[in-house]
């Protein structure tokens, strides 16, 4: 017969199992469910993306190659206005600004068509069940395809014009691995909100050209001043409110003067998690709502 002492402790650590078990159920499986989920319909995903990859070029004569000319028509415009028309003391001033003209590219163009991924399948939607992640994740996809092929042909761009590179350009596949995080989950939350608030279209175009000029993108970072304005130090807040800022930063870093991600980049870590699972949540949380509203 067992002691009652040892009885009432056999019951506490059986309970404590059981609700620890059922935590980790709930947890964990909460977790791990859309994501099986997605892994499930990867194949669909696939057909997805190579969907977007047809129709962005449909007609087109030089295809993927606009992946890397509109960058570089950029530049050549931006050359000439800061380069001719007006001085800058920047080195290899081309190559700085492809090093942020590429990233920008592949954010821009992400989150545009990811936004009306969602409304701009009704029939989709209104047919077929498939997770409704999958429609702003392929439009992510797709351009960061030609987000790589553009920034595979600048790396090669810097072998012929420099003849070597920095070991430090092993953690750009590490920054676009953060960057690919950081659009996901902001395309994500701009496809949900853009089916109940249709108007975010118009104020995302205006959005993204103010969002440009405050990224130092075409200049750099050392003419952003380091003064107050209304309490708070703007060089500082740029990184802080800016993840952009710190990715492109990243990449010129380690890919043109050889030097480690700035420490900013932990804050854009924890801001790109956050973007993806406020994301996920919320095309899972509104996903049964899209039918009637598309």
């Amino acid at each position: 017969m067992l002691h009652p002492f040892k009885l009432l402790k056999f019951v506490v650590i059986l309970g404590f199992m059981k609700s620890l078990n059922k935590c980790n159920k709930l947890l964990f499986g909460s977790i791990w469910h859309p994501v099986h989920e997605i892994v499930s319909y990867s194949g669909l995903l696939r057909t997805m993306v190579a969907r977007d990859l047809k129709v962005r070029y449909r007609g087109s004569v030089l295809g993927f190659g606009w992946s890397m000319l509109s960058p570089i028509l950029m530049m050549l415009v931006f050359t000439v206005v800061f380069n001719v028309l007006t001085s800058t003391d920047i080195p290899d001033y081309p190559l700085f600004l492809l090093a942020g003209l590429i990233p920008w590219t592949f954010t821009q163009n992400a989150l545009v068509s990811a936004m009306r991924s969602i409304t701009g399948n009704p029939n989709l939607i209104n047919k077929v069940y498939f997770p409704r992640e999958l429609l702003p994740l392929s439009a992510v996809l797709s351009s960061f395809i030609h987000f790589v092929i553009a920034f595979s042909l600048f790396v090669l761009a810097l072998f012929v014009f420099r003849g070597n590179v920095s070991a430090t350009i092993w953690f750009v596949p590490l920054i676009m691995c953060l960057h690919l995080m950081f659009v996901t989950g902001l395309a994500m939350v701009m496809a949900a909100v853009n089916v109940f608030l249709r108007d975010l279209e118009q104020v995302v175009d205006i959005g993204m050209l103010a969002w440009f000029f405050l990224t130092p993108i075409f200049y750099a970072l050392s003419v952003v001043p380091n003064t107050r304005f209304l309490g708070l130090d703007i060089h500082r807040w740029v990184f802080t409110l800016n993840p952009m800022a710190t990715l492109i930063s990243d990449y010129r870093y380690t890919m043109l003067y050889g030097w480690l991600p700035i420490r900013h980049t932990a804050i854009t870590v924890l801001i790109s998690v956050f973007a993806l699972v406020l994301g996920w949540w919320m095309l899972r949380r509104f996903a049964h709502r899209f039918a009637e509203l598309v």
